[in-house]
């Protein structure tokens, strides 16, 4: 057995290795699935892209610019969050109040209204519109309704964490 060993052994320190990697690997790979709301906002934002390219030879310049715009509030709110969430992960445990994580529901909160509003507003368009048009607006719909499930399960977790305040 020791002889087996000593003739893997080298090869076990390798496997060691290859194994660790591994596993740190999948806890990153597991961290990385928990920014749904990042990977939303980046999809909003290659969609903007998109829609701003087409303002140029559009027929409904008016309506893609409102999406653009639409595109580009939704992001920047996000982009707020994600500074919200920086400072208030620099908050220790034990000074952290029920306020601020008032604040952070308020905005998800907000941006929630937002969405539903960029929805609403887009089921309102009756005129006709060029099919390219209407492809981005199914695709910002679709978009929008998904930030918001994902901000319900944000929201969540933020109540969570608001529960174990008040049991302290």
């Amino acid at each position: 057995m020791v002889r087996l060993f000593s003739k893997f052994g080298g090869n076990m320190k390798k496997i060691i290795f290859i194994i660790l990697t591994f596993v740190i690997f999948l806890s990153f790979s597991v961290y990385a699935l928990d920014t749904t709301l990042l990977d939303m906002r980046n999809k909003i934002f290659e969609e903007s892209k998109v829609i701003k390219s087409l303002l140029v030879d559009s027929k409904d310049i008016i309506l893609m610019n409102s999406m653009w715009d639409s595109c580009v509030m939704t992001m920047t709110q996000l982009d707020a969050y994600f500074s919200m969430i920086g400072i208030f992960n620099t908050i220790k445990k034990e000074d952290l109040k029920e306020d601020a994580i008032n604040y952070l529901t308020g905005w998800l909160d907000g941006i929630k209204k937002t969405n539903e509003l960029n929805i609403k507003s887009l089921d309102a368009v009756s005129v006709t519109l060029e099919p390219k048009t209407k492809a981005h607006i199914l695709k910002l719909k679709d978009y929008f309704g998904k930030l918001n499930n994902q901000i319900n399960a944000e929201l969540d977790k933020i109540s969570l964490l608001k529960k174990s305040l008040k049991r302290r």
